[in-house]
């Protein structure tokens, strides 16, 4: 007699219950604590104990023993933004890893207290995902609130762990430009290439042109991008200034790989208006069209065309990214 057939198995054992909404605001509020936990450590008993504490908040709350982990945290960037392993996670809670050498320690900042908002939870069986804001507070007062995803798994020993965590800034929209800012920054391109010329009949060359690389700094884009800037009198294949460089040297002149330049700002101009015959405001960026009057100090009068467009950058600033005269 031959055995034809053989099965063995264990007996099913499905997932330990369900996540609960009640196990789901705990592991939240536990993260929180642990959080707070470990900056304190650190502020009482130096790195190494705040280290410990952050490896056991590690070893309890993520699930790094059973796959690698999908932590995209705040202020993680370029090759290094994602940490799926306990290693890159621990360094980013406390540093001082070489291999992470971004990480300034981001439980280390002073956290003394924490809040969950969530916007929704979701509960599929031994998962739940959340997802919302948590608002901390350092020792100092200061608030920082970000958008927080996280994804919970209830392991095989009913406990919660954290198998996904992207956290991020919330959004902000670049602040708009206004008509008065455009206006204002039209007229400080007047009075800055007044500024360039009387500067360079009273002091000299070395003193204007250090007033110039100062406007360009101050009111140009260069540090963005390159600059759409075709001035007034460039031709051949060096109408185009495209780079900070070939912009100071239309204005002041004096460089030889610009030979042609007579340095346009140094004609003794003494008065400047401008006459837009429109503005056109898109979000953060304004675009003017019209006529700006020069005068010089022998009452000459120099009419062109303009075209700009102005760039509001991250700090507010507002920067001409394209110059058409």
């Amino acid at each position: 007699m031959r055995i034809m057939a053989h099965h063995s198995s264990l007996p099913y054992a499905p997932a330990a219950g369900g996540v609960t909404k009640e196990e789901v605001l705990a592991a939240q509020n536990g993260w929180g604590q642990a959080l707070v936990n470990i900056a304190t450590t650190y502020d009482d008993k130096g790195f190494d104990a705040a280290k410990a504490e952050a490896e056991a908040v590690l070893d309890g709350g993520y699930g790094y023993q059973i796959a690698p982990v999908l932590f995209k945290p705040t202020l993680t960037t370029g090759e290094q933004v994602f940490r799926t392993t306990r290693e890159g996670a621990l360094s980013y809670f406390v540093g001082r890893n070489p291999k992470y050498p971004n990480d300034g320690g981001f439980a280390l900042k002073g956290w003394r207290k924490w809040k969950i908002e969530n916007a929704a939870i979701f509960l599929n069986g031994d998962t739940a995902t959340t997802t919302g804001n948590v608002i901390l507070t350092d020792k100092d007062g200061n608030v920082t609130k970000v958008d927080k995803t996280w994804t919970f798994l209830k392991d095989e020993n009913g406990n919660l762990r954290i198998m996904a965590h992207h956290s991020s800034l919330p959004y902000a929209p670049a602040p708009a430009i206004t008509n008065e800012e455009v206006l204002a920054a039209q007229v400080g391109w007047g009075k800055a290439l007044v500024n360039i010329a009387t500067i360079y009949d009273k002091k000299g060359f070395e003193a204007a042109k250090a007033e110039a690389e100062a406007v360009i700094d101050g009111a140009y884009g260069y540090n963005i991008a390159p600059v759409l800037f075709k001035p007034t009198l460039t031709t051949g294949d060096q109408v185009f200034r495209t780079t900070r460089e070939g912009a100071l040297s239309y204005f002041v002149g004096g460089n030889p790989k610009y030979p042609n330049d007579g340095g346009f700002a140094l004609k003794g101009w003494r008065k400047c208006e401008i006459d837009n015959a429109a503005i056109f405001l898109d979000g953060n960026t304004g675009t003017s069209v019209g006529n700006v009057i020069i005068t010089d100090k022998n009452g000459n009068v120099t009419k062109v065309d303009k075209t700009w467009t102005f760039l509001k950058d991250a700090d507010g600033t507002v920067r001409i990214m394209a110059h058409h005269s």
